[in-house]
């Protein structure tokens, strides 16, 4: 189990690092001939005024409030998937249920960050006709996702809960087997 876990989650933590680095949209080269423009010290005039200097991403200009949401959601999902790669490296014990209740959430936050991450990044991709042709079924399958994610999540947080209630019990009578009885005199 720890095996697929850590793949699963090396493959998202490159998805969402490649994501970062090589974004939708791809960035601005510099000039062919190597030359940078002369202005590139004062790319930036205030946010209203952006410019598009090398190394920028090209859509981080057209659509910076997507590319925002964007960025923030491929941040939360590359952190959720090294959170889990942390747990997983930290050696602690994947027979305790508590543990594998903590990584099993991890995983499916992860997995839910990542498929946000793709919505946005295909809204900014795909031109307008194409994606009002489109959006309602994506945004159906995002909804269904959320879903399953929340009942599975309700169901790991139900069994982890009933766990630890059947395991306060059973602590509780074996201290009550164990205690001695005390005889009042006559």
């Amino acid at each position: 189990m720890r095996g697929n876990m850590s793949i699963v989650a090396i493959f998202i933590a490159t998805i969402t690092f490649q994501m970062a680095i090589n974004p939708p949209g791809g960035v601005r080269p510099i000039k062919d001939d190597g030359d940078k423009d002369a202005d590139n010290t004062a790319c930036y005039n205030g946010y209203e005024d952006l410019k598009l200097c090398p190394g920028n991403a090209v859509l981080a200009i057209v659509y910076p409030d997507d590319y925002a949401d964007f960025l923030f959601w491929n941040t939360i999902c590359f952190i959720a998937s090294l959170s889990v790669l942390l747990l997983l490296m930290s050696g602690i014990r994947l027979s305790h249920r508590f543990t594998m209740w903590l990584l099993s959430i991890g995983m499916s936050f992860t997995l839910t960050t990542l498929l946000v991450t793709y919505r946005i990044a295909i809204l900014m991709v795909t031109p307008d006709p194409v994606w009002a042709d489109n959006e309602v079924l994506l945004s159906t399958l995002l909804r269904i996702w959320i879903g399953l994610f929340s009942f599975s999540g309700f169901l790991l947080t139900l069994r982890i809960i009933i766990w630890g209630i059947s395991d306060f019990v059973k602590k509780g009578e074996c201290k009550k087997a164990t205690t001695p009885m005390m005889i009042a005199p006559a």
